[in-house]
């Protein structure tokens, strides 16, 4: 390792160690959390302080153990070893792990582990309103911003409430290609629902459309084999000249 590589893992761990400074207001806790986030030390290392934080179970304690899924090491074993530990000490603490969790899920973007736990511990209804709650609460479209957003509606795909439906209506006209994407891919989970249907077809009628989103319409279409029959009329003209519908209402694909 050169000089230049160590000097910027020990700034990393500075810079670290500062925000857990300010963060929290135990210090044990800020101790411990700066040396959860180096990503740098051994396994065992990490997994004692996981530990440590455990075994103190307070709300910031908590929160410190929740900083682990903010990274990834260089082992896929060893990364998902490790976020496997938190995530099962997050289910043992039950209801004192929900207000950190719920703050991390409206607050980070790598929210898979921490959402899984919150939806174990609270059950899904919680974990839809926790989802929706933070989307509300994102309220400009800067690259943090975005990436949350993502996240956040990739998620929604998971849970199959009305409410989620239909969100991810008014999510599949978004400004935005991917999450207009994924809101797409999130409402094919509700192929037994007319409303989710209808919003699918209107993004294929929309000549404003990407070619890539009503390329994926129309694959998940034909691959559900969804009648759109009452559309016909309306996509006439409107699918590319490789697709056409079927008499039984089926977009098939010429060969």
């Amino acid at each position: 390792m050169g000089f230049l590589d160590w000097f910027s893992r020990k700034k990393d761990a500075a810079d670290d160690g500062d925000a857990a400074q300010s963060r929290f207001t135990d210090k044990n806790v800020a101790k411990l959390h700066k040396k959860l986030m180096n990503k740098w030390h051994q396994t065992m290392e990490r997994k004692r302080v996981i530990q440590l934080l455990a075994q103190m179970g307070t709300q910031e304690a908590v929160t410190a153990l929740l900083g682990r899924f903010t990274y990834v090491t260089d082992g896929s074993i060893v990364d998902e070893d490790e976020k496997s530990l938190v995530y099962e000490i997050l289910l043992d603490l039950g209801a004192r792990a929900v207000p950190s969790l719920k703050q991390f899920i409206n607050e980070e973007a790598a929210i898979y582990w921490p959402l899984k736990a919150l939806t174990e511990i609270e059950g899904e209804e919680a974990a839809v309103d926790t989802l929706l709650s933070a989307l509300d609460g994102i309220t400009d479209r800067w690259e943090r911003s975005m990436e949350r957003m993502h996240s956040l509606v990739q998620s929604l795909r998971d849970y199959h409430s009305d409410q989620v439906m239909e969100r991810l209506i008014v999510l599949s006209k978004d400004d935005n290609e991917e999450i207009r994407f994924l809101a797409v891919d999130g409402l094919s989970m509700f192929d037994s629902k007319q409303p989710a249907v209808d919003a699918i077809i209107e993004r294929l009628l929309d000549d404003q459309e990407t070619t890539r989103i009503k390329t994926f319409i129309m694959d998940l279409l034909m691959e559900r084999k969804w009648r759109v029959k009452k559309h016909k009329k309306e996509l006439a003209g409107k699918l590319p000249e490789t697709y056409f519908v079927d008499d039984t209402g089926v977009i098939q694909r010429k060969y």
